[in-house]
């Protein structure tokens, strides 16, 4: 393969995208994390470039939390990410991982990145739909919006599972993107 020339935002995208696809392959969570957390990172820094509004591992976030507690909250964030990419202070020592984190994080990433392309790669629609359905309880959606989604019936979605919800959903999805 030849030389590709490749933008930070580029390099984001296609780390995300790879690690929803590994998401809905119910592939590894470690490495779905390690990958998250580089587009992540990449994100943070164009954002915080582009003077972008906060995102959730932001020290702007953590504005209202008291000072004895912020340090438990960023390292919440970085602790699986250091642990997963470095073995210089701990090689000895194991992690006990809450996969929900990297999920938590692929929302944000996604959030921002389309704030800061305008894109929203089928996949990541994809992904949204599926946090949103399995999560509705994290969401305070418009009386309008709940009322459109009355008919829609999540449980037969959350029935299919991941990978079969995936497989069935992106042909259509890429089809409308006109990809």
């Amino acid at each position: 393969m030849g030389k590709i020339k490749i933008s930070k935002l580029d390099a984001a995208k296609r780390q995300l995208e790879t690690a929803i696809r590994i998401y809905f392959s119910d592939g590894d969570p470690v490495s779905i994390h390690t990958l998250v957390s580089a587009a992540y990172n990449i994100i943070q820094d164009v954002n915080k470039k582009r003077a972008g509004k906060p995102m959730l591992v932001k020290e702007e976030m953590l504005e209202f939390v008291k000072p004895e507690y912020k340090n438990l909250i960023r390292n919440m964030f970085n602790k699986a990410e250091n642990f997963f990419k470095q073995a210089d202070f701990d090689h000895e020592k194991s992690l006990d991982f809450n996969p929900e984190l990297s999920e938590l994080l692929i929302i944000d990433a996604l959030s921002h990145y389309y704030n800061l392309t305008g894109e929203d790669a089928p996949v990541f629609k994809i992904y949204r739909a599926w946090y949103i359905i399995n999560k509705p309880h994290m969401f305070n959606f418009p009386e309008e919006t709940k009322r459109m989604m009355g008919d829609f019936n999540a449980e037969s979605i959350k029935l299919l599972g991941k990978s079969a919800y995936f497989n069935l959903i992106l042909p259509s999805v890429m089809k409308l993107a006109g990809a």
